[in-house]
């Protein structure tokens, strides 16, 4: 992370001279995709979700931050930005009446580059860096008959059961509609597991997992730039 804050830092002092500061915030509304599979302890029992994203709905997030315009030709600008941001998906487990709601807080590094359509109007795409700084487990198990309540924990930390790092793409648009203020869309598409699986599995009497799960997220928010 030290290196790369260091590269974003050596790319605006490029550019100072040309490079506008913007700050921007908005709604995720994300979700988790993937498979998932455990082997129990008595190797044969096989807990498998082949599309994880059956089993889920959108979660709705937050995101903030900040990053700087810089403008290399006529028509194309690239706009680095570090960006606080919450992602996760509300889950039913199989078999089961309980929900899960998983909330994961990162620090997102996007490079994002934009081309000028029309005078306002910019698409863009770019790769994102996402620093996983917690992930929380929440279990809504108001249905669950009360006997079995006190085996369910309500919330856990579960930090340690993912990647501490990944990757994606991201591609939108953004239009400049009153001065220096702007309305931002953009489309997250997760490519790296946040999942590792080489760490002790969360599942009951598993001793192994081969799980694959990537995030997504819808972006729309606002941004205003400054002079």
């Amino acid at each position: 992370m030290k290196k790369t804050l260091l590269l974003l830092t050596a790319i605006l002092g490029t550019y100072s001279a040309s490079a506008q500061l913007k700050i921007k915030a908005g709604t995720n509304i994300s979700s988790i995709n993937g498979s998932l599979k455990a082997t129990l302890s008595d190797g044969e029992t096989i807990y498998t979700l082949s599309d994880y994203k059956e089993q889920t709905k959108s979660k709705i997030g937050f995101y903030a931050g900040m990053g700087y315009k810089l403008n290399l030709t006529n028509k194309l600008y690239v706009t680095p930005e570090l960006i606080y941001s919450q992602l996760g998906a509300d889950a039913k487990n199989t078999n089961t009446i309980n929900i899960n709601s998983y909330s994961q807080n990162y620090l997102s590094i996007p490079v994002f580059f934009e081309y000028e359509l029309i005078n306002g109007l910019r698409a863009g795409l770019g790769p994102q860096v996402d620093f996983l700084l917690k992930a929380i487990r929440k279990s809504d198990h108001h249905l669950l008959p009360e006997w079995a309540r006190q085996y369910t924990v309500y919330e856990a930390n579960i930090t340690k059961i993912h990647n501490t790092l990944s990757f994606g793409l991201s591609a939108g648009l953004t239009y400049n509609f009153y001065n220096n203020f702007s309305i931002e869309t953009r489309y997250y598409l997760g490519l790296s597991n946040i999942y590792n699986n080489d760490k002790k599995p969360i599942f009951d009497a598993a001793i192994d997992t081969d799980t694959e799960m990537k995030n997504q997220a819808f972006q729309i928010g606002l941004a205003y730039q400054f002079n």
